[in-house]
């Protein structure tokens, strides 16, 4: 059965793809095609163009100046291809100028009507000025550092000078054997206006992708940083105003001393106005003055029109190289200052970051310099800045001063490569900021005495702070804020010592709360954070300056306290029993405030501190025994065995080894 003609025939009878359509009349669909076909279809269009603009820009220049009478003499049409080409296509420079090449032979054979020979001759002249000008350019650099030196601009002359000559010796060499003419005449004749054209026109298109950083100046150009005169924008159009006078009032009173005033007014744009527009201001006045030269404005030194023209160019050439050069010597103290500028933005950023000041010390002078962050780091503007050292000596701790003076001794006599010492120096708010002082000596004298040294300042008082707070937590109890029983082992070992040295007595004194366990499992345990804070408190208040209590166990504090004699510490031992037995009250509750405290007072013959300690220990079991809520001393008086009285006072009390109390 067959099927409908109406309906899919399946996959075998499907109609094969329609070629694809050639690439379509319209722009945009050329542009489209060009897309689809990618890089190779890029190059073509490319090429096609150039071919289009270096044939139109030919045939214009060649049949005006053959027109005026002037052809080759001004014959600018290489130099701006040139150009065209770093502006527009930076690439391909072969195949350009193989294009060039075509294009001029054709337009010679077939629009100039030239011989076959004088047309292969003036293409290859035209195709082997362009590859050898844009080669040059580029081996040179001049499409990535354009002008931006004195060297570019010599590579420029150069680039211009030798490029030019080898096409230019060809055309002339023909011209040379078709008209039987001396050669070197010839020579010039082809040479002079291309070498020109390329001094002349070639450099705006050098500048132009970076004509945004020429047109970037400083924003003061005073010494004293007041703001310019005139606006950027004003002072250009001011100045090319000025050059544009110069042009027409040369032209209207034939006067050439007028016409060379331009080159001076150039000067003005090489020193204030940047590269790139004096690039353009050259340009434009080197065509305005060759426009008038065919014109024969000024009286000619010549009564040849060519080499007249010839020589204008040449002057031309003489007039503006010097505003390139100095034009070139401005953009790279511009670029230089402007590194400057930011190399020190970025170690001003770098400093502030860092947190740190910069100071300069010329010793001889005692002359010093700090850096606006030094002084805002201790509460001072810059503007309350001394000139000698000396005059910020009391800003420095007393008891720093001798480690700063003994770092700088150390690092002058060579023991050290640099020298750095932390000191405390005053704030403008009376406090004390802990600062990190660095420096090096940089300069010496002919006596190899010490002549300028510079360094930085550092706050530190950060870090000193958690430098603080971390040895107060490693050495303090967080509950209560006292000593812990590290730190009361220290500073027992230090009251030995002191013993041993001064005969200074100390007491060792152990406290412990009667029933604490009893008041946690009632109360609660917070309630029992409660009761030894509170003690911790009073024990502190009790206690005089340089004496040392501790937090020694759960609910056990230990004291270190000196004294001259026997009744000294007992009234000590008195005191602190009536301070801890004070009524105690946590939230409306009263708690129990029963204490023991045992003592021992180390004299010549205390045993080492262990054994005071196990002394002490004894003491505060003498005191559990005999009812808790008292204490009990050993010490000064003989150590013989007696049995404990039964009221506080000090006593013979054995070491009783064994449980710890409840």
């Amino acid at each position: 059965m067959r099927p409908n003609a109406m309906e899919p025939a399946g996959p075998a009878a499907e109609m094969p793809p329609a070629p694809e359509a050639g690439p379509p009349l319209s722009v945009a669909g050329m542009f489209a095609w060009v897309r689809r076909n990618g890089p190779a279809a890029q190059t073509a269009t490319d090429l096609l163009l150039f071919a289009l603009f270096y044939g139109c820009l030919m045939l214009t220049v060649t049949e005006v100046a053959r027109l005026l009478g002037v052809f080759p003499v001004v014959s600018p049409t290489d130099a701006i291809a040139v150009g065209v080409y770093f502006v527009m296509f930076r690439g391909a420079l072969g195949p350009l100028a193989l294009v060039v090449t075509c294009v001029s032979i054709l337009l010679h054979l077939f629009a100039f009507d030239d011989p076959f020979g004088a047309a292969m001759a003036g293409g290859i002249a035209h195709g082997l000025t362009f590859v050898l000008v844009g080669w040059g350019c580029l081996r040179a650099g001049l499409e990535r550092d354009a002008l931006r030196s004195v060297p570019m601009v010599v590579s420029l002359a150069l680039v211009a000078i030798v490029g030019t000559l080898p096409g230019a010796a060809l055309a002339a060499f023909v011209a040379f054997i078709e008209t039987g003419n001396r050669f070197p005449p010839l020579l010039l004749r082809w040479w002079i206006p291309e070498m020109a054209s390329v001094v002349l026109l070639l450099p705006p298109f050098l500048l132009w992708h970076g004509r945004r950083q020429d047109w970037m100046l400083p924003k003061t150009d005073r010494a004293d940083g007041r703001p310019p005169a005139l606006a950027r924008e004003e002072e250009l159009t001011l100045a090319s105003l000025t050059l544009a006078t110069a042009v027409i009032a040369s032209a209207y009173y034939s006067e050439p001393l007028l016409r060379d005033l331009g080159g001076v007014i150039l000067l003005w744009f090489a020193f204030r106005l940047g590269l790139f527009a004096t690039a353009v201001a050259s340009g434009l006045l080197s065509l305005a003055i060759i426009a008038l030269g065919v014109a024969q404005v000024w009286p000619q030194a010549s009564a040849d029109l060519m080499t007249a023209m010839l020589q204008l160019e040449a002057r031309l050439v003489m007039v503006m190289m010097p505003a390139l050069v100095i034009a070139a010597i401005m953009a790279q103290r511009v670029r230089q200052q402007s590194e400057v500028q930011e190399d020190r933005r970025r170690l001003a950023w770098a400093l502030e970051g860092a947190n740190d000041g910069i100071w300069d010390w010329h010793l001889p002078t005692d002359g010093v310099f700090f850096s606006a962050r030094a002084h805002r780091m201790l509460g001072f503007e810059p503007s309350e800045a001394r000139p000698r050292l000396s005059d910020y000596g009391q800003l420095v701790h007393p008891e720093d001063f001798p480690a700063l003076a003994r770092a700088l001794s150390e690092h002058a006599e060579g023991r050290h490569q640099l020298f750095q010492t932390e000191v405390r120096l005053r704030h403008r708010n009376g406090n004390w900021l802990w600062v990190l002082v660095r420096g090096k000596v940089v300069e010496q004298d002919a006596a190899g005495r010490p002549a300028r040294a510079v360094g930085t300042l550092t706050d530190i008082a950060q870090r000193k702070h958690l430098e603080a707070a971390l040895e107060h937590a490693a050495t303090h109890d967080p509950l209560t804020g006292l000593a812990n029983r590290t730190t009361f082992d220290r500073a027992l070992d230090q009251a030995r010592r002191r013993l041993a040295r001064d005969g200074a007595l100390f007491a060792v004194v152990l406290i412990d709360i009667d029933h604490f366990k009893m008041v946690n499992d009632k109360f609660g345990h917070m309630v029992g954070d409660t009761l030894l804070s509170t003690a911790a408190r009073r024990l502190q208040s009790a206690i005089r300056a340089g004496d040392v209590v501790a937090r020694y166990g759960g609910d056990e504090f230990a004291i270190i306290a000196a004294g001259k004699n026997k009744e000294e510490f007992a009234a000590m031992a008195e005191r602190l029993h009536r301070q801890l037995s004070l009524p105690m009250e946590v939230d409306g509750l009263a708690l129990p405030t029963s204490f023991s405290l045992g003592m021992a007072v180390a004299d010549e013959s205390a045993p080492d501190s262990s054994a005071l300690l196990a002394e002490a220990d004894a003491a505060l079991y003498a005191a559990k025994d005999a009812g808790r809520g008292t204490w009990r001393a050993v010490g000064i008086a003989p150590r013989n065995g007696h049995p404990a009285p039964r009221r506080p006072g000090f006593v013979d009390v054995p070491e009783r080894p064994g449980a710890r109390r409840a």
